[in-house]
């Protein structure tokens, strides 16, 4: 976490120390604030990203409340700051950063499949890949990400998608600064664009309706 000027006081500074959202599987957001650099620091240390989702409650309190949030019901939570962290990131990535809707459609273009990159295509192994994914959550919730990572070996490729449908945490970078975290256990799918060229054997050969369409 990028430590503040000391002389940015709270009277000044452009957004708390930190920010924490909660988003429940019902797509409700609650945020709160810690103001105070040393607290902040003292929470983001604390975080493991491995239980975070495992535990049975999460509290969150201040002089006037206490918020108690069931971990298995929440989707996601960020934890907004100054600078990113890329130690919470899964470490054979270059980069996974959240996208806005319109940038996401602005790389993937659905509506010209003639401008998507095909699956099957001439890679060797070490380069630096770019892929886009489109996460689907409980409660009707998307997810956008960008992706950058290594070319492995084919035997290899497979890993990214039961990583994902394995439940657990999944730690991506916010666009504005800090970290987030995505609850896998409320994933309901997701799509990769463009996928890699090896597929479970059982997979069914079909074109997206989205797809269908514009090339009709």
């Amino acid at each position: 976490m990028t430590r503040q000027n000391p002389t940015d006081t709270i009277s000044t500074r452009k957004r708390p120390t930190l920010e924490i959202r909660v988003q429940l599987v019902d797509g409700s957001v609650e945020t709160f604030v810690q103001p105070r650099q040393e607290m902040a620091e003292s929470i983001w240390r604390g975080i493991n990203a491995a239980q975070l989702f495992t535990r049975p409650r999460i509290v969150i309190a201040d002089d006037y409340s206490k918020s108690v949030f069931v971990g298995s019901r929440i989707n996601r939570i960020d934890f907004i700051f100054e600078g990113s962290d890329f130690s919470r990131i899964p470490q054979d990535h270059a980069d996974l950063v959240e996208l806005s809707k319109e940038n996401f459609r602005a790389h993937v273009h659905l509506e010209d499949p003639s401008r998507l990159e095909k699956r099957v295509q001439s890679r060797e192994v070490g380069d630096l890949m770019v892929s886009f994914l489109d996460l689907r959550m409980q409660g009707g919730g998307h997810v956008y990400l960008m992706n950058e990572t290594l070319i492995r070996l084919p035997v290899d490729n497979h890993s990214f998608m039961h990583r994902l449908l394995a439940g657990g945490s999944y730690g991506i970078r916010l666009q504005g600064g800090g970290q987030g975290f995505l609850n896998l256990s409320n994933l309901l799918g997701y799509s990769v664009y463009p996928g890699v060229p090896e597929i479970p054997n059982d997979s069914w050969i079909a074109l997206s309706s989205r797809l269908a369409t514009s090339t009709e």
